[in-house]
């Protein structure tokens, strides 16, 4: 990694921040249109995808503060971003599309 690279690392925390503050604006207004539209509570794994995105969140600051602090080089492996970072964000994302369609996918089939 380049020095700008290393000190604008950081910048994408602000992403991850805002993916989770979306997932519970999404819980919130799945949860309104369930108790409207008497749905099953599925409003609850936006939770569980908070959780993946939590973990993602916390290896991308543990791998921008390792680039930053110059160490340790375990943490600049494939293996280590694949598991605390692109899996939690890929299945938290997941989650999140899944049960938003399940609320709001009518909005799709409307014309």
């Amino acid at each position: 990694m380049t020095n700008i690279q290393i000190l604008t690392s950081h910048l994408g925390l602000l992403g991850l921040g805002s993916t989770l503050y979306l997932s519970q604006i999404l819980k919130t207004f799945s949860r309104r249109m369930g108790e409207v539209t008497k749905m099953p509570p599925y409003y609850r794994w936006f939770d569980v995808s908070s959780i993946f995105i939590s973990i993602a969140f916390l290896g991308q600051a543990m791998l921008c503060s390792a680039a930053l602090a110059g160490r340790p080089a375990i943490l600049f492996t494939d293996a280590f971003a694949l598991y605390t970072f692109y899996l939690p964000l890929a299945v938290g994302a997941g989650i999140d599309i899944g049960v938003a369609l399940v609320y709001w996918g009518w909005l799709i089939h409307e014309h």
